[in-house]
């Protein structure tokens, strides 16, 4: 009896460790400051959204744990008490919405590389893609003047900057092994053929060595036993829409195609009408890779801070234009008559709607499939940050921007809360050589904000990233240690 208990045990055994190492070794943990246990593996999604928010409309004017969202944010009233909901911050030195750009994921004005690339270099080959980079229509409008530029958000440099995949099924064919124009090391090719065998398939040589020194019919129950694991398997990686489904995984249920064209901005990826389309193919493939494995590190673009093309059926004025709702069609100074600034008001209002409920759409999925590298769910274990590069649109200023921290609740994060850190710093100003240096003026009127390198450096420790400074960007006097600021 005690040797078929034992040998019971060793089948067990292999079975938890058929399913657990290729696991441990697809999802490698990184023991961090801000992670509460190095079994959980944490995850980061940079949710961009253009042109900032009118901010009555977005902004709870409660704090605390009792609170109301506004028409714009209001879409994320189902998680409310997933979120953390972050009024009072600012991005300090630059303002302006080609300052925002540049310094959204950067933390300053300075030549430093983006946190999302950051991020990613740090985990270049424990993941097979370190970092990846989708958009929605994020390349065709970027606008600005060399004086004045208005880049995009991830860069090695001021002048290096990293584009993302705007087309959503090259950007999927090559997260998941076929064809496509982003790029991964030999390390993470290597980890992305492991990847792709059956978890049972890495057991193999366990598997026969265990059955040489067994009798035959403990052979046959350890084949029967295995049989049974891979049809688990199987039934694991297609039971349902939301499980990591690793193997060619279920994509695209609209049959949305990207013909041939010898000008890429009139790719179908790039016309007004396929923007919600390619939002939710891209969001689909954040979705997957990060259950699947392939990163760790999201970035997704909605558009760019020069947008220029409408959402379907919302207005007919792009983000950008509509932004900017006192100027007439087409304009960014001047006086709009009444009607004209009612119908493009109405617009930015619409599109403002529109990317809420986009990421209330993105967090559903998140929150409906299971980590495995578990415990709970992706929602549970990733941070998802909307970030935008402006606070309130209309005058492009860089003040009041619509942060919000979604997920992470296994990872520390005091989810269900509106926090407002106005009056909680100093106010900032230049002198009048700093202006002159930067030639923008006062750029925040001694706006008494947190500085958003705060919320940066905040994910940094949370996702393991050693910085060289207390802060990632500004260490001015309106960045605070992260640690106290109640959000973790």
């Amino acid at each position: 009896m005690r040797k078929i208990i034992q040998r019971r045990g060793i089948i067990k055994g292999l079975a938890a460790s058929a399913l657990a190492a290729p696991l441990a070794q697809m999802f490698k943990m990184h023991t961090s400051l801000g992670s509460p246990s190095p079994a959980i593996v944490p995850k980061v999604v940079f949710f961009y959204t253009p042109c900032g928010i009118e901010l009555p409309l977005w902004h709870p004017t409660q704090t605390g744990k009792a609170f109301t969202l506004p028409r714009l944010s209001a879409p994320l009233q189902p998680f409310q008490q997933d979120c953390i909901f972050i009024n009072g911050v600012s991005m300090y030195p630059l303002s302006d919405h080609q300052g925002g750009s540049q310094q959204m994921l950067a933390g300053d004005n300075e030549d430093v590389t983006t946190l999302d690339l950051q991020l990613g270099n740090m985990l270049m080959g424990v993941t097979p893609f370190s970092s990846l980079e989708l958009g929605v229509q994020s390349r065709i409008s970027r606008g600005g003047t060399p004086t004045v530029p208005h880049p995009h958000f991830c860069r090695i440099s001021l002048s290096e900057e990293v584009l993302a995949e705007d087309d959503p099924i090259a950007g999927f064919a090559q997260v998941f092994g076929q064809t496509g124009t982003m790029t991964t090391t030999p390390a993470g090719m290597s980890l992305l053929a492991q990847q792709k065998k059956s978890i049972l398939d890495t057991a193999t040589a366990d598997l026969a060595s265990l059955m040489s020194v067994l009798p035959g019919s403990e052979q046959q129950k350890i084949q029967a036993y295995s049989t049974s694991l891979r049809e688990l398997e199987l039934q694991m990686t297609t039971a349902s829409s939301t499980a990591a489904s690793c193997t060619n995984p279920s994509f695209n249920p609209t049959g949305f195609t990207v013909p041939a064209v010898t000008d890429p901005t009139q790719a179908t990826y790039n016309q007004t009408e396929y923007q919600g389309v390619v939002g939710d193919l891209q969001m689909e493939t954040a979705r997957l890779a990060l259950a699947c494995g392939r990163t760790r590190v999201v970035t997704i673009l909605y558009g760019h801070t020069n947008a220029h093309n409408p959402v379907e059926g919302l207005g007919i004025f792009g983000a950008h234009d509509s932004s900017h709702y006192t100027a007439p069609p087409g304009q960014l100074t001047g006086m709009a008559t009444p009607a004209q600034q009612s119908a493009k008001q109405s617009a930015w209002e619409n599109y403002r709607t529109w990317y809420c409920e986009k990421l209330a759409q993105f967090l559903t999925s998140m929150k409906n499939t299971p980590d495995p590298t578990g415990p709970g769910s992706l929602l549970d274990n990733t941070i998802v940050m909307h970030c935008s590069e402006l606070g309130d649109g209309l005058p492009h200023k860089t003040d009041f921007i619509p942060y919000v921290f979604c997920g992470g609740g296994n990872l520390g994060f005091k989810l269900g809360q509106s926090l407002n850190f106005n009056g909680t710093v100093p106010g900032f100003s230049e002198t009048a050589a700093e202006q002159a240096a930067q030639g923008t003026g006062e750029t925040h009127a001694n706006v008494p904000n947190l500085a958003h390198s705060s919320l940066l450096t905040l994910v940094a420790n949370v996702m393991g990233l050693k910085l060289s400074k207390p802060f990632f960007g500004y260490s001015g006097a309106q960045a605070l240690n992260p640690s106290g600021l109640g959000i973790i």
